[in-house]
């Protein structure tokens, strides 16, 4: 990264000190229904225990900031919207952050310089940026159900080659998650409408693996199971596109590394998937799936 651009550790100290707002309710009458009471958490710089209030806005509900660029017909959003918490939160934000690095806003307006591209599930419970604890330019995403990652999707592909050879990331980390809701659908003979499409390239992943993801008895344990090899499939599929390969051949340093993020812990976890060069990829292309559940079954001895 260039020596313009924001450190690591003063973007922490935003992002996890200054940044986050604890919003509770008052239902005293219907007008305060959506009456919050914001904390900022003590100043980031300083090793001071008073906490900093915003104090709320008692007056009767007005519209909140509204953008310049087009005027909709649509009436302004008031403080008795369902959104309007929401936008009461970003001014704290954007007032914290401004407060703390002035010039925060304008760094990142001149451009972005991401290390890492990641590829994750859309689930809600896995936000990067949090999960990895990094701060708003730091990392650049691409997230659909389940991670998936095939060859014709050219959604996909288009965000990683923008990732691999305009943003030259040095790390892809394709991220699956324990309690993955497309991988359980993946493993159910149900119909889910639209999405089945989606999932039969999951169920495609599992065909692969079949003998030794249904010798797992236990349901939750053979959804981790195919959290872990379809998290693995995504990984050799990146490694093997036309734009990783083009990456290495030109002596780029990138690596392709595939993790898992468990939701009732809050751990990352790296699966041993790490690809970063051709001849890595073709020894993971070499490994028999009896191998894979072999090691499986010894991690976790």
């Amino acid at each position: 990264m260039s020596s313009t651009a924001p450190t690591t550790d003063s973007n922490l100290a935003v992002q996890v000190e200054a940044l986050e707002i604890k919003a509770t309710t008052t239902t005293a009458t219907p007008r305060n229904h959506y009456h919050y009471q914001h904390h900022l958490l003590r100043k980031y710089s300083s090793g001071e225990d008073e906490v900093e209030e915003v104090e709320d806005d008692n007056e009767e509900p007005r519209s909140l900031r509204r953008s310049p660029v087009t005027h909709g017909p649509s009436p302004a959003v008031d403080h008795s919207h369902g959104l309007a918490r929401l936008l009461k939160n970003n001014l704290l934000w954007s007032k914290a952050i401004r407060e703390r690095q002035p010039d925060f806003f304008d760094r990142g307006s001149k451009g972005q310089q991401p290390e890492v591209f990641w590829i994750g599930c859309s689930d809600s419970r896995v936000p990067e940026n949090e999960v990895l604890q990094l701060a708003p330019g730091e990392v650049f995403t691409h997230r659909n159900i389940a991670n998936v990652v095939i060859s014709t999707d050219l959604n996909c592909l288009s965000v990683l080659q923008y990732a691999v050879d305009v943003l030259k990331v040095k790390h892809v980390i394709v991220c699956g998650h324990y309690g993955c809701g497309g991988v359980a659908a993946a493993l159910s003979d149900q119909s889910f409408g639209l999405i089945d499409h989606w999932l039969a390239n999951i169920k495609d992943v599992k065909r692969q693996h079949d003998s030794n993801i249904d010798s797992i008895q236990d349901q939750e344990e053979r959804c981790r199971a195919l959290v872990e090899i379809n998290c693995r499939n995504s990984v050799l599929t990146v490694a093997k596109s036309p734009i990783m390969k083009a990456a290495w051949a030109r002596g780029q340093v990138i690596d392709v590394v595939g993790m898992v993020y468990d939701i009732q812990t809050g751990f990352l976890s790296e699966l041993g998937y790490h690809v970063s060069n051709e001849k890595d990829l073709k020894t993971h292309l070499s490994v028999h799936s009896d191998a894979l559940f072999a090691a499986r079954k010894n991690t976790q001895l």
